[in-house]
Formats: C-alpha cells, sequence, structure tokens
C-alpha cells in the first residue's frame, strides 16, 4: 500500500499538516484518526476506498507528523484548521469519516462549515457533551481523569511511552489488529518531543470543547450522517449520541468488533461505509 500512497505537508495558520492520499476516481473522504494513533490507523481502509474514491488521511494537528498549534489543541481548533486546509487544497465537498478523537472533529467541522461536507460519519465514540460523560462514567474510563491533570501524565510517560500505548492498544480484540510492527510505527511518533503532551492537551481542552459542540449543535447537521458504534467498545452509543445532533442519522453496531473498528474490522466497516458514500453522492 505504501507504494501508492502520496504524502505531503501543508502550512494552515502557520501549523504544518502531514496527510497522505490515495488517488481514485470519485469524490473525495478525509480520513480523521483517534489517540493514541495516526493517519496509519486507517491503513486497511484505505486501498478499498480509493477503488471508488479520491481517499486524504490527515494527522490531526500536534499528532502523527503535524505541527503544534499556537492556539492550543482542541476538537474546535482542529475542525477550523482543517476546514482551512480542505480550501488551501482547491477541495469543493468532502465526505469526513471520524474515529475516536476524530469523530468530534469531524462532528464540529461538518457543523461549523456544513457547506463543503458532504457526509459525515462518527465511529466508535459519542460526542462532548452528547453521551460523552455518561459513556466515561459508566465505562469507567480513567483516563479522561487522569490525562486531564496538567502535566501530571506527560512526567509519569517520560520513557515509558511504549507501557502506556500498549495498555491501550492491548484492548483490540481482534488477535493481531495492531501488531508489535503497527506499534513500533505509532511509538515513532509519539516519543517525539511534545506528541504525548499533545495528545493530552485534547483531553484537557474537554470542557471547552463540550461548550463549543453544544451551541454547534443548536443547529442539527443538514448533511447525511452515519454512526458506528462497537458491540465490545460502547455499543449504540455513537448511534444515539449523533443522533441527537442529526435526527437522520443511519446508525450500525459492529458486535464483535472492540474500539479500534478501522484495524479491528476493516471490512464490516467498508460494508457500511462505501454505501453510504454512494448514497450521499447520489443525493
Amino acid at each position: 500500500m505504501s507504494e501508492t500512497l502520496e504524502h505531503h505537508e501543508t502550512t494552515i495558520e502557520g501549523v504544518r499538516l502531514h496527510w497522505v492520499r490515495a488517488a481514485g476516481p470519485g469524490t473525495p473522504v478525509v480520513l480523521l484518526h483517534g489517540w493514541p494513533q495516526t493517519w496509519y490507523a486507517w491503513r486497511k481502509v484505505i486501498p478499498e476506498l480509493a477503488r471508488h474514491h479520491e481517499v486524504f488521511a490527515v494527522d490531526l494537528p500536534g499528532l502523527g507528523d503535524s505541527g503544534s498549534s499556537p492556539r492550543g489543541h482542541g476538537v474546535r481548533i482542529a475542525a477550523d484548521l482543517l476546514d482551512a486546509w480542505r480550501a488551501e487544497l482547491g477541495l469543493d465537498r468532502v465526505h469526513v469519516v471520524g474515529h475516536d478523537l476524530g469523530g468530534p472533529i469531524g462532528y464540529a467541522w461538518a457543523a461549523a462549515h456544513p457547506a463543503p461536507v458532504r457526509s459525515f460519519t462518527l465511529l466508535a465514540v459519542p460526542l462532548h457533551g452528547f453521551g460523552l460523560s455518561e459513556l466515561i462514567a459508566r465505562a469507567g474510563l480513567w483516563h479522561f481523569g487522569f490525562f486531564s491533570v496538567p502535566g501530571l501524565a506527560e512526567r509519569l510517560a517520560e520513557g515509558r511511552e511504549r507501557i502506556l500505548l500498549e495498555h491501550f492498544y492491548g484492548h483490540a480484540l481482534e488477535a493481531g489488529a495492531i501488531r508489535p510492527a503497527d506499534v513500533d510505527t505509532y511509538l515513532r511518533s509519539y516519543t517525539r518531543p511534545g506528541r504525548l503532551a499533545n495528545g493530552f492537551a485534547y483531553y484537557r481542552n474537554a470542557p471547552a470543547d463540550t461548550a463549543a459542540l453544544t451551541e454547534l449543535a443548536r443547529t442539527p447537521l443538514p448533511m447525511p450522517t452515519l454512526a458506528v458504534g462497537c458491540g465490545r467498545a460502547g455499543g449504540p452509543a455513537p448511534v444515539h449520541s449523533l443522533g441527537q445532533v442529526a435526527p437522520a442519522t443511519r446508525g450500525a453496531v459492529i458486535d464483535d468488533s472492540g474500539h479500534f473498528l478501522p484495524e479491528e474490522r476493516p471490512g464490516p466497516l467498508l460494508s457500511l461505509l462505501r454505501p453510504f458514500l454512494a448514497e450521499a453522492d447520489a443525493s
């Protein structure tokens, strides 16, 4: 697959964004990864999507090979940068697909800049202010509180990045979904200076992002929307969440998947995503 991908960098408002492109014959699709991942999380999805679409996978601001934002790292900040990146590339209307952290960023993009967003897909996570806090409490997601303490997680994780990240990758239920070589690829990014701190900053910005998304949700999303949950990690929470801000949301749950949906169950995910994108194009 690496031979078919083009790697690029574009500077937007002083922020260097790294992105990869797979040329395809159809409408553009932008893939937004989660934490602790990079564009590489989409490696199993990109080739199939590129059969019918021009595919872009972006390293989120401050993560992967993208530079840090002087405005800080938050969902709404990242969304505005991504729409400016889209405009800089001359892309007219794009499908946006977000997993984990990329989900609320993709929602903020679609809600704040609806005209250029052809469709929005939310994977494996509920939105700030619309089910995320309830899921954190119900599932006992301890890391949200731990990462929110300024400076503590960075100091404790320094030199122990592999221990920390392998803990999360270990939640993948599909054996071999995230292999040791894949962990090494992610670690090459997350052991770079500032990368863990930037990731934690997204967690620390949750109160501001909750306020921002709550305000954006006053206007329902006008474009086609799809939410996909993981039966072994949160279940229908993404479907219930997106349905609150986009009442016509199409929802599904992939029963035999853990949280890392694009890596654990790329086939079932594509079986939902491809027809949805085709219908969105037709509409």
